[in-house]
C-alpha cells in the first residue's frame, strides 16, 4: 500500500477513474446535463466535435478501459446506434455510445417531458404548436443536410490501402505505375459518381424525408421521426424563448443560454423515472460500470 497526497477533491468523488467524454465544451449543455443526470459519480468532460471524440476513443481504448465516449447520432442509422447500447461497454467499439436521437437537445423537445418544467409559461397546446412550427420551418433543410453528411461520410470511408515495400518503388516511373495499377482509384471514381449524381441524390432525399415525415408533407405528431432527427438545438432555443420564463434572484428575466440552461437543469432534477428512456438507460449503464446502484436522480 502507498499513501497518495495532493488528490483533488473532485477526484475523490468520482468512481475509480471512470470518465465519460461527450461532445462540446466544459460549460456546454452536454457536460452540464450529464453531470446532473449521473449525479457526479463519474467525470464528465467535453471533448469537442464527434470526430475528435471518435479519434480519442480509438487511441485510448487499449489503455483506459474506464473511459467512455458518448456522441450525437447525426446521420447514423438506427441499427448502428442500437448496437452501441446493446454491446456497451465494448472495447472493440471503443466503449462508445451514440444517442438514439440526433443530439442531446432532441430529448428536451419531447413535449411531455418539457412541460414538466416549473418554468413553463404556456399551455400544452401552445407548447406543441411552438415545437411543430419551428420544425416545419427546418425539416427540409435538415433532411438535405442529412443527405450531405451521409454522402460525405460514405466518401471518407477507408477505401484504399497504402503501398508496401514489397511493391517496389525504386524510381518515379515505377511508383507511378504502382499507383495506376491500384484498382481502388477507378472503383472510388465510380462510387463517387453513383453516390453524387442527380438521381441518387434525389432518391436519398426522398428516403430521408419519408423517414422524417412519414406520408405527410410537413411535421405531424405521430408521423415519421422528425422529432428525433430534426436539429433539436435550433428547435429548443426557439421554444424555450417563446414558452418559458426564468427569473434571477432579483426577479429579472433571464435570456439566451442562461435561460436555456436553467430549464435543462430543472428538468434533469426530476426523479429518474420521469426522465426520457435513454437517460434512464445511460444512468443504469454507467452506474453498473462504476459499481453503484442506480439511484433516483434528486
Amino acid at each position: 500500500m502507498r499513501a497518495e497526497f495532493g488528490v483533488r477533491p473532485e477526484e475523490a468523488r468520482f468512481a475509480a477513474g471512470h470518465v465519460l467524454f461527450v461532445e462540446g465544451s466544459s460549460d456546454g449543455i452536454d457536460v452540464t446535463a450529464l453531470r446532473i443526470l449521473l449525479e457526479d459519480t463519474v467525470r464528465v468532460e467535453g471533448l469537442g466535435p464527434a470526430s475528435g471524440i471518435e479519434s480519442a476513443a480509438m487511441a485510448l481504448r487499449a489503455y483506459h478501459p474506464t473511459y467512455y465516449f458518448l456522441i450525437d447520432r447525426d446521420h447514423r442509422s438506427r441499427e448502428d446506434v442500437d448496437q452501441t447500447w446493446l454491446g456497451f461497454p465494448d472495447p472493440d467499439a471503443s466503449n462508445r455510445l451514440i444517442w438514439r436521437r440526433r443530439e442531446l437537445e432532441n430529448y428536451f423537445i419531447i413535449p411531455e417531458y418539457l412541460a414538466r418544467s416549473q418554468y413553463i409559461n404556456c399551455t400544452s397546446r401552445r407548447l406543441h404548436a411552438a415545437i411543430r412550427s419551428v420544425a416545419e420551418q427546418r425539416v427540409y433543410l435538415d433532411a438535405a443536410n442529412i443527405v450531405i453528411i451521409r454522402a460525405r461520410e460514405e466518401l471518407k470511408r477507408s477505401w484504399i490501402s497504402p503501398l508496401k515495400p514489397a511493391d517496389g518503388c525504386a524510381d518515379y516511373r515505377t511508383a507511378l505505375n504502382r499507383l495506376l495499377q491500384k484498382p481502388e482509384f477507378s472503383k472510388q471514381v465510380n462510387n463517387a459518381a453513383s453516390l453524387l449524381s442527380p438521381v441518387p441524390i434525389q432518391d436519398s432525399l426522398r428516403v430521408t424525408i419519408r423517414e422524417l415525415l412519414g406520408d405527410k408533407d410537413e411535421p405531424q405528431w405521430g408521423e415519421g421521426n422528425w422529432l428525433e432527427q430534426i436539429s433539436g438545438k435550433e428547435v429548443l432555443n426557439v421554444v424555450v424563448d417563446r414558452c418559458f420564463r426564468v427569473e434571477d434572484a432579483g426577479g429579472k428575466p433571464l435570456q439566451g443560454k442562461k435561460k436555456l440552461m436553467e430549464v435543462v437543469k430543472d428538468l434533469l432534477r426530476l426523479p429518474l423515472k420521469d426522465q426520457p428512456d435513454d437517460f434512464q438507460e445511460l444512468h443504469r449503464l454507467i452506474m453498473r460500470q462504476v459499481g453503484l446502484p442506480g439511484n433516483t436522480v434528486a
